[in-house]
């Protein structure tokens, strides 16, 4: 396939090699080891070239990150690790740092071209080589097939009012401790919009196993959108459902807007390539494992009365485990408050739930230690947020408090600060600090950050908290921390 792609191919082609290059230098006094200075380097390569002559192919590879200790461990490196440990600076240094063909992998690797398959048909894009299929967070997104699927894809197919797109691949999953075996994907997804009716639909197969999903978006009357979604695991014979009904403004109460809501997802719905999205710290964000084992319906009610934006919620579902077993169920109602006065931007809320969810359950991934712990009977939550802007002398220092009480939980307060301003000679200042009370406990962070004119970051932050009960309060380490590093771009 890639040699009838290339084989038209005669003029001179347009290379691109891309990336970034890190290293970083960090002080820090309380860590003896090599006078408490680690050092750092992250090094990522990609590598493209598109064909000229008028021809539209792209060729692409990308190689997996490479990170290394400059100074250390004593042993050899071991790029890829995230917990690389620092040895001894006279046995080991910035250079030089092996990094053979055995240790530069290929993470991604693609030849894509835009155009038609006939002389004066429509365009169309082909992909040959690592693909990246993003038809439904329900049974095939981005971020779980993009470079795990190999084969070829076509998007963009246009049959009157419908768009198409198709793929067919491998894929190889561990069938036992250091056994790989390998397996066909194929899928095909398609979109339209008839008569103001938004409709989206996809089949994925792999090996033997299929996942369908489908959505829909319409405006039934002016003011009133529907929309709804429906997919199905052939793997686990588990289904999922969502709809939601929003009204602009409901008649005879001007300015009030609501929406409700219905869910129903089987706790073994699980497709092989479903959205698994995670935040920086590892929570769920994705549309699965937030209603994973979840049937039941939601609402919520807004409007804005002398300038104070008002947002009421509620919600009711049972709960499933990964058996299928009922666990028990949660009651929620809140409401929400936001406005501005003097300058001053405030938000309040207060949220109560009622569960009947009395014991941890596996779900999901969340198996083990990492299972759902169980609810409390009741919980009452209320959250108050001010923030303004203060003028002290020619700086505007940007400020923050919140506020979070509970009643099953330990008071929690959080106040943050931060500016920028110019000095002689240093431009571009930022001065930060973080504090946090909780459990009886105190953390706080103060940072200096400043970028020089020749490109080199310094940071320098004074940081005291309990790693155990603050954890992902910060990056930086306890106490004195300085560092200087530079990163380039290609």
């Amino acid at each position: 396939m890639a040699i009838a792609m290339a084989a038209p191919v005669w003029a001179a082609p347009t290379i691109d090699l891309g990336g970034s290059l890190e290293t970083t230098f960090q002080v820090t006094p309380v860590e003896p080891d090599n006078g408490g200075i680690t050092a750092t380097s992250d090094l990522r390569l990609n590598f493209s070239m598109e064909m000229a002559g008028g021809q539209q192919i792209r060729a692409f590879v990308g190689f997996e990150p490479i990170k290394y200790a400059p100074f250390g461990p004593t042993t050899d490196p071991n790029p890829g690790s995230d917990d690389l440990k620092g040895g001894n600076m006279d046995k080991q240094g910035l250079t030089p740092v092996t990094l053979g063909l055995a240790q530069l992998t290929i993470e991604k690797a693609y030849l894509e071209t835009t155009g038609p398959f006939l002389t004066g048909g429509q365009d169309v894009t082909t992909r040959f080589g690592d693909l990246a299929i993003d038809y439904s967070p329900y049974i095939a997104h981005l971020s779980a097939t993009d470079g795990v699927i190999e084969g070829a894809q076509v998007s963009g197919v246009r049959v009157g009012p419908v768009e198409l797109g198709a793929f067919y691949g491998w894929a190889s999953r561990e069938v036992a401790e250091n056994q790989q075996e390998r397996f066909v994907n194929r899928g095909i997804a398609a979109k339209a919009d008839i008569q103001g009716i938004s409709i989206e639909g996809a089949a994925v197969k792999t090996d033997s196993d299929i996942a369908l999903a489908g959505s829909a978006q319409f405006a039934p009357v002016p003011g009133v959108d529907l929309t709804g979604a429906a997919a199905w695991d052939g793997a686990n014979e588990a289904s999922a459902v969502k709809a939601e009904a929003g009204i602009g403004e409901i008649p005879m109460l001007p300015g009030v807007s609501a929406k409700l809501g219905f869910r129903n997802f089987d706790p073994k719905f699980n497709p092989l390539y479903r959205d698994d999205s995670k935040d920086e710290d590892g929570n769920d964000i994705n549309i699965v494992d937030l209603n994973a084992g979840k049937r039941g319906v939601n609402g919520e009610v807004a409007t804005t009365i002398s300038g104070v934006n008002l947002v009421g919620i509620a919600d009711w579902h049972e709960q499933r485990d990964a058996n299928r077993e009922l666990v028990g169920e949660r009651k929620t109602v809140g409401a929400t408050a936001a406005t501005q006065y003097a300058g001053l931007d405030i938000e309040a809320g207060v949220k109560t739930m009622w569960s009947t969810v009395g014991r941890s359950y596996d779900i999901l991934d969340h198996t083990g230690d990492k299972a759902v712990k169980a609810d409390a009977p009741k919980e009452t939550t209320v959250n108050l947020g001010l923030g303004c802007d203060i003028p002290v002398g020619p700086m505007v220092v940007d400020t923050q408090y919140d506020l979070t009480m509970s009643s099953i939980k330990s008071t929690v307060h959080e106040l943050a600060a931060a500016t920028t301003f110019d000095a002689p000679m240093l431009s571009g200042i930022g001065l930060s600090g973080n504090a946090k009370w909780a459990n009886g406990q105190m953390a706080y962070i103060g940072k200096a950050e400043y970028t020089a004119p020749n490109g080199i970051q310094f940071i320098g932050s004074y940081a005291s908290y309990d790693k155990d009960n603050f954890e992902g309060f910060t990056t930086r380490p306890n106490g004195f921390c300085l560092t200087a590093g530079m990163k380039v771009e290609f």
